[in-house]
């Protein structure tokens, strides 16, 4: 009898802490989620120079600032002048690297190699692969600016 009375006591008090955990970013069920925080608009900023690794990373280093980019992995082997020392032009997106002076990760939307223009603006869903579930609703994504439990899919 004792041990039932355990078990009980146990299970009534897991279910008290579960349920006081409220209902996080998702907001109560049938309200959809909550709003999103304000997304800082981003400038479009071009660079050019040398395609180099740095760090392990493909990068252009211009003016003093180490730019770290991102261009989608599945262009480097199509395009034959897309390597290592390749003359590039960039237009994109920059963010600032948190603790490291003039280095910044860069979205790259327009790439210019070799004589030829690439747009790359599919590919630069701006935060993250979930995009507009957690970028905000301007970035689009896997579940879209509405996805969610009360949101429209």
């Amino acid at each position: 009898m004792k041990r039932i009375a355990i078990v009980l006591v146990i299970a009534l008090a897991g279910v008290a802490a579960v349920s006081a955990q409220g209902y996080g970013m998702w907001g109560a069920p049938g309200q959809g989620i909550a709003p999103y925080a304000a997304q800082p608009v981003q400038e479009t900023v071009k660079i050019d120079g040398k395609l180099n690794l740095v760090q392990g990373h493909p990068s252009v280093v211009t003016g003093g600032k180490t730019y770290f980019v991102r261009i989608p992995g599945m262009l480097y082997g199509f395009i034959d002048s897309l390597k290592e020392g390749a003359t590039v032009k960039l237009e994109g997106y920059a963010t600032a690297v948190p603790l490291a002076a003039d280095s910044f990760f860069f979205q790259a939307t327009k790439l210019t190699v070799g004589g030829k223009d690439y747009d790359l603006s599919q590919y630069a869903g701006r935060g993250g692969m979930m995009g507009g579930a957690f970028g905000g609703p301007a970035a689009g994504g896997m579940m879209g600016a509405h996805g969610g439990r009360g949101g429209r899919w």
